[in-house]
């Protein structure tokens, strides 16, 4: 199974590390187990057996292995036959014979050491007439031979103890007992060697309970933290509670900024660093520095951490990296994308300045295309966020919608990640406001300035199909004057604004114009940042024209695709009220 990976804060089950084993000393039973708590380092902030902390338990003794440590406090490598299962070893006075052989470890590996629990379940005694206890004893034979990996026999039959117990109780015994073998693959086989008291006043059963073989090899881990629990099974401390161990950890994680580099690992909850983590790690994409915007990260950073936002969440499933990313960074209200050859990140936040213009002079003639998605009775209303309480440790949800919505059609959508409700509420508002207002889906061709924006740029877009302003070039540029390509409609007493593409595809604007001296001039009201170029060597200032805002449209680029010679572009029609619901 996939090793875990665990971002920021979270309660986590850790799977086995190795398969546990229990062992018996002074009649007490001990079980070992080795849990792997997940890639990478960790802060154990508590080590619970349910919900009870793991120091309530005198019982148990435990020990955090760091990612390259070793584990000291018990072998980890440790098989136990299944074949055996309480086989009684009689004597061959009694009709027995040979229990076994069964073979002590599998094939390709070797051990050094055997170990076997003898059991003996109702006590050693014999009662007397008096109500007391006589002694009684159990003695037996435990030998053993070397085979190969198909199983054939590589020597004879050698002793490994020849063992007895004398006693006078009617409590069960139990013991665990080893012996050191030279190294090889071994399979083992027991006798009793003195008769059975069979009488009704006599317990003297004897049980082959358990076959170990404790294998050689390196028990190194690598880059993992491990948990490592020595329990001794009491009252307090059951078969099954043994099993409910849990721990709440945080991840530490190396933080990047542009003077120092890369940190020492530390305590972070930060969707950043995860999403670095997942780029950079050996378990991820093992990406160099110079293949992640790591810029980006650093000033993405700093806006999760004002917000509050976090990633806290358990990666125990194998999924693509591209998925594990897309999942983090969606907890951001973020998507990661390629370009160049680079990962680069992009956070849908408020925006107001366009990085190019298009307008029916820069757009194919044909091409230019809206989508108006209307809404029905099966329209979401409100949002139902799914995500994983902190507090409880347990899943919750909260519903959310605009204060001027009924709340009758939700849409379930899981966070993961997500464990703050705070942090839910405001994701289920913006997926609210983004489902209400951003309805006008807009696409065309142009050429290869299309290239200038990139995945969540806002655009300008003048039109005069939806009646999105009026467009056209900058023919003459004598200050404050501009002389116009196409004549322009002012209305009496409302505010008119021009807005102008730099040579870079940039705006430049809106400014505030007034009538000119002709419908194809305008007159500025202050001087322009720039000079217009209005020559015919190169493509001439394109202007859009409007009342107000509505000299243009803003976009957010959903999507750049070359088509030929042309770039097709993909983008949703802003509005402002996407960034005001949730705050």
């Amino acid at each position: 199974e996939p090793i875990p990976v665990v971002y920021g804060r979270h309660v986590v089950y850790p799977d086995f590390g190795a398969t546990p084993y229990s062992e018996f000393v002074n009649n007490d039973q001990f079980l070992f187990q080795l849990h792997v708590i997940g890639q990478g380092e960790y802060d154990l902030e508590t080590i619970r057996i349910e919900d009870t902390p793991i120091s309530s338990f005198d019982e148990i003794e435990y020990e955090i292995i760091q990612p390259g440590g070793n584990v000291t406090l018990f072998d980890t490598d440790v098989v136990t036959a299944p074949e055996i299962a309480g086989q009684e070893l009689l004597s061959t006075g009694d009709g027995g014979d040979w229990v076994g052989p069964f073979v002590a470890n599998p094939s390709e590996t070797q051990t050094t050491l055997l170990a076997l629990d003898i059991i003996l379940p109702k006590g050693l005694y014999y009662a007397n007439d008096n109500g007391g206890l006589n002694n009684r004893t159990a003695s037996w034979d435990i030998e053993a031979r070397l085979i190969d990996d198909d199983g054939a026999a590589l020597g004879g039959w050698f002793n490994l103890g020849s063992e007895s117990i004398t006693d006078n109780t009617n409590t069960a015994i139990r013991n665990t007992y080893k012996y050191t073998v030279p190294a090889g693959r071994y399979e083992v086989r027991g006798i009793r060697t003195n008769a059975k008291d069979t009488s009704a006043r006599a317990g003297s059963d004897l049980n082959w309970n358990a076959l170990k073989a404790y294998l050689v090899g390196d028990d190194q881990f690598g880059d993992i933290t491990l948990l490592a629990m020595k329990m001794r099974a009491t009252d307090n401390l059951s078969q099954r509670s043994s099993r409910m161990v849990n721990c709440i950890v945080t991840r530490k994680l190396k933080i990047w900024d542009a003077v120092n580099g890369w940190s020492a690992p530390q305590v972070t909850q930060s969707i950043a660093w995860a999403c670095a983590d997942i780029l950079k790690s050996a378990y991820g994409a093992k990406l160099e520095d110079s293949r992640i915007d790591l810029q980006a990260l650093v000033a993405l950073d700093t806006v999760w951490s004002a917000r509050g936002d976090t990633f806290n969440g358990v990666f125990d499933r194998k999924l693509t990296v591209w998925d594990a990313l897309s999942q983090v960074a969606r907890c951001g209200r973020a998507v990661a994308f390629l370009q160049g050859g680079l990962v680069r990140f992009v956070r849908d936040d408020p925006k107001t300045l366009p990085v190019a213009l298009f307008s029916p002079r820069n757009i194919v003639r044909g091409s230019f295309k809206i989508d108006y998605v209307m809404p029905g009775e099966d329209t979401a209303d409100s949002v139902t966020v799914e995500f994983f309480n902190q507090k409880t440790w347990k899943p919750d949800e909260i519903t959310v919608s605009l204060p001027d919505s009924s709340a009758e059609q939700p849409a379930t959508v899981s966070l993961i990640g997500c464990t703050n409700k705070d942090h839910a509420m405001r994701e289920g508002l913006y997926m609210a406001a983004a489902n209400r207002y951003r309805r006008r889906m807009v696409s065309f061709k142009t050429e290869l300035e299309g290239l200038i924006p990139t995945y969540g740029d806002l655009i300008a877009i003048s039109h005069d199909m939806p009646r999105w302003g009026e467009a056209g070039d900058v023919v003459g540029y004598d200050a404050p004057y501009l002389e116009l390509s196409e004549s322009v409609g002012f209305a009496e007493g409302d505010a008119h604004y021009v807005v102008l593409r730099k040579k870079d595809g940039s705006v430049s604007g809106p400014w505030l114009v007034t009538v000119g001296a002709h419908e194809r001039q305008v007159e500025l009201d202050e001087e322009l940042d720039f000079t217009p170029y209005t020559g015919s060597e190169e493509e001439r200032t394109h202007f859009a024209f409007g009342i107000g805002e509505q000299w243009g449209v803003l976009a957010r680029v959903n999507a750049v695709k070359p088509r030929g010679d042309l770039i097709e572009i993909a983008a949703v029609v802003e509005n402002p009220l996407v960034h005001t619901a949730d705050q």
